[in-house]
């Protein structure tokens, strides 16, 4: 999930908390000049004041609940943020050049193939029915159709980054803390990608690792397969 997603979730969760707080602390207001006011009361009125005293009770203990309730989800929402962030560090101090050029350059790739079958599959719904439509396509092409192209980087930005973040965690679990990427070298694959090939080595163990590219047409789109194996 995008970092600037979590913290907008844990900002309306914040609001609301402190919105049902303030609904709490003018109901006891509410109810302590009712109160005050009992002794001076008689019948129905009296009956109709501890019936609305009842009532503030009630709504304050379901308002307690409910702030339970959102403090569960906003504890949830600031490990995730918390998990997130320490995944940015590691992209900014912990992985190597040559894995950043291959993620950006997978991130432009991307970028063109989404467009380009944006404007296909827009003109294939144009021309054909709903049913032949979706017959060819699927449904992930249909919402392609409505998404802008700052939308289409935002997503392959993040879809390239936890293939990098993935990457690095695979190779650390063989090799232990890593202490040397300068045998990785960012080559030209085929249709000229940048991919990534060489040994790693940690405080563990060593591994080799092996960047493999299939699609990149019409139909397929281009994708990474690295292989790690351990030495």
């Amino acid at each position: 999930m995008r970092i600037e997603t979590l913290k907008k979730r844990i900002e309306n969760a914040e609001a609301k908390i402190q919105k049902k707080r303030d609904t709490i602390v003018k109901k006891q207001g509410w109810i302590a000049k009712k109160k005050a006011k009992l002794e001076k009361l008689w019948g129905d009125e009296y009956r109709w004041a501890e019936f609305d005293i009842e009532n503030y009770e009630a709504d304050i203990e379901r308002l307690e609940k409910e702030i339970q309730e959102v403090e569960l989800s906003l504890f949830k929402y600031q490990q995730q943020l918390s998990g997130e962030l320490a995944k940015e560090e590691i992209l900014l101090t912990k992985v190597p050049d040559t894995m950043k050029w291959m993620q950006q350059e997978l991130v432009d790739r991307w970028d063109e193939f989404d467009k380009e079958r944006r404007e296909r599959v827009t003109f294939a719904y144009s021309t054909m029915s709903s049913k032949e439509f979706f017959e060819r396509y699927t449904y992930s092409d249909y919402q392609l159709r409505f998404k802008t192209d700052e939308q289409i980087h935002k997503d392959n930005m993040e879809a390239a980054k936890y293939l990098i973040l993935d990457l690095y965690h695979r190779v650390e679990r063989i090799t232990g803390e890593i202490t040397d990427w300068s045998s990785v070298h960012a080559t030209a694959g085929a249709q000229g990608m940048t991919v990534l090939n060489g040994f790693v080595v940690g405080k563990e163990g060593r591994c080799e690792v092996e960047s493999i590219l299939a699609g990149g047409y019409n139909i397929q789109r281009l994708h990474v397969r690295v292989l790690v194996k351990e030495i």
